[in-house]
């Protein structure tokens, strides 16, 4: 029997609610499964490497502690995670009193807001249930280490899930050897000190910078630094054969060696997107001589423009729409019109000139060149990579890229290209309908009845209109987190406006 309060079901007179979303062809995820897959251990929200060591040594402490006042709270993941909390706020007050200048502290925007008293209350601002009655430093009810951490430091093995007799997370043999390394840093009085003010809830704004040494930017310990050293050169894993994965520290290596030679006066905002470029054109010229590491950051930046490229004819589409329903057929017609009329002012095949023209028509709201530029963009690609589809396909089958997934690049190009294909209206009108199409497909895909939709767009009885209007983004690959992981390792160091390598860095290149 139908039950209402189990299976929701369509007001057709509700207001219609509009969820996020920032994919609207359903095909970036090619390009994470990509990512995940080369830097395992780092994420793009884990942007301290010392938070590694931090929470190895936190989990032991609690456990200690408890095991010598309450054993009964040993294995409470209440009690824990309550705990852990508390633990994460006290390091965010710690940074801001000693170094309020440093980014990528989790919680520093809360502990701004709240360090007026003398005495901090760490209970009042960590514990969950103080949710109901104000807002706390963070959300998510596992705290910063729930949500940003635990994936990060199962998958470099230092850490146990919950299971079996233990229903708390507890640290591996390496976790406990890193945690007893982070210690070494500080002393005996100062993890008093730190224990004392998160079972108790409170703690001195004086006695934050007793705590410094804990700071997430500094590691001077020469022990500490080999560890981490240690743990991200490890393998990745193993494959069936038994044979070790390394993506991890080999795509740190290409990032070094670019910082090494051709990367050396690339400013660091621009350094993730000039490294992808540099991959991505080194293996298009010599695709035989590429490893297996720069094949696969050149297929994720493949995907990338592949992905931009055919977003523009969705894009054109919405922008091209109001909030009021209007014929699809008018839109396309004043697109057409528009496309017709443009006159590219260079004729080039070049792939990122092509990608810097998509950009420039979306600053000019210029959606009819939009679309004719990303049909250039489109066919360029194919015709880069024309010869070598089959070997992309295998190879994106062998690391299980899942190629039949629709934003695979080498898959989706072959999708909307062959040899005839050049630019003009009958073109870019196929790609404008594979595009609605997706959008459509993956949008009621995504949607829950009663619960908001995701759709730029709507279309019916063959009219359109506008919904919401997102912006084109790329995703982020985690590189901007490996080179802070590396600059805080000292592999890599800021010299003026560059990074340039350290000797620290030569030698994990040279594997010395």
């Amino acid at each position: 029997m139908y039950e209402a309060n189990i299976a929701p079901f369509p007001f057709w007179g509700a207001k219609t609610v509009s969820k996020g979303g920032r994919d609207p062809l359903a095909v970036q995820n090619s390009s994470v499964v990509i990512y995940t897959n080369m830097i395992t251990g780092i994420t793009n929200v884990t942007v301290r490497v010392r938070y590694n060591g931090f929470f190895c040594w936190l989990l032991t402490l609690i456990a200690k502690r408890f095991e010598k006042i309450d054993i009964s709270k040993i294995d409470n993941p209440t009690e824990q995670i309550k705990l852990i909390r508390r633990g994460e706020l006290l390091l965010a007050y710690i940074m801001l009193d000693s170094y309020p200048e440093v980014t990528g502290v989790s919680g520093s925007i809360y502990s701004q807001n709240h360090f007026n008293d003398e005495t901090i209350n760490l209970a009042w601002g960590a514990d969950f249930e103080n949710k109901k009655q104000h807002r706390i430093y963070w959300q998510n009810p596992w705290g910063i280490f729930g949500q940003y951490y635990i994936g990060a430091l199962s998958q470099l093995s230092l850490i146990f899930f919950p299971g079996g007799e233990h229903k708390t997370y507890r640290v591996t043999e390496e976790g406990l050897g890193l945690a007893n390394i982070y210690a070494e840093s500080f002393t005996k009085e100062v993890e008093e000190l730190f224990w004392n003010s998160i079972y108790s809830g409170k703690v001195t704004k004086s006695s934050l910078s007793e705590m410094n040494d804990m700071a997430l930017h500094l590691i001077e310990n020469e022990n500490e630094l080999s560890e981490y050293a240690r743990i991200f050169c490890k393998p990745d894993r193993q494959d069936i054969t038994g044979n070790d994965i390394n993506h991890r520290i080999n795509s740190i290596k290409l990032i070094m060696d670019y910082i090494r030679t051709d990367g050396k006066e690339v400013l660091p905002r621009n350094f993730v997107l000039t490294f992808l470029r540099h991959n991505f054109e080194q293996v298009l010229s010599n695709m035989d001589d590429a490893s297996t590491d720069q094949l696969s950051w050149f297929l994720y930046e493949l995907n990338e423009l592949s992905h931009a490229a055919y977003e523009a004819f969705h894009f054109a589409i919405l922008y091209s729409i109001t909030e009021e329903p209007q014929p699809l057929d008018v839109i396309l017609e004043n697109l057409r019109i528009e496309f017709e009329s443009y006159e590219p002012s260079e004729s080039t095949e070049e792939i990122y000139a092509l990608y810097d023209n998509v950009k420039q028509c979306y600053k000019d709201r210029n959606y009819g060149a939009l679309v004719y530029e990303a049909s250039r963009m489109i066919i360029a690609l194919y015709k880069s990579i024309e010869d070598h589809i089959e070997f992309l396909l295998e190879f994106g089958q062998h690391e299980n890229y899942d190629v039949q997934h629709p934003g695979y690049a080498p898959s989706l190009l072959i999708r909307l290209v062959d040899e005839t294909s050049s630019v003009n209206w009958s073109f870019v009108e196929n790609c404008i309908y594979f595009a609605i199409n997706d959008h459509l497909r993956s949008s009621y895909s995504k949607s829950t009845i009663g619960q908001g939709l995701v759709h730029n767009y709507m279309v019916e009885d063959e009219l359109i209109w506008r919904l919401r209007r997102p912006e084109p983004v790329r995703t982020s690959p985690r590189l901007q987190n490996v080179l802070q992981y590396i600059e805080d390792m000292k592999w890599i160091e800021l010299s003026g406006d560059y990074y340039t390598i350290t000797e620290r860095g030569l030698k994990v290149l040279n594997n010395v």
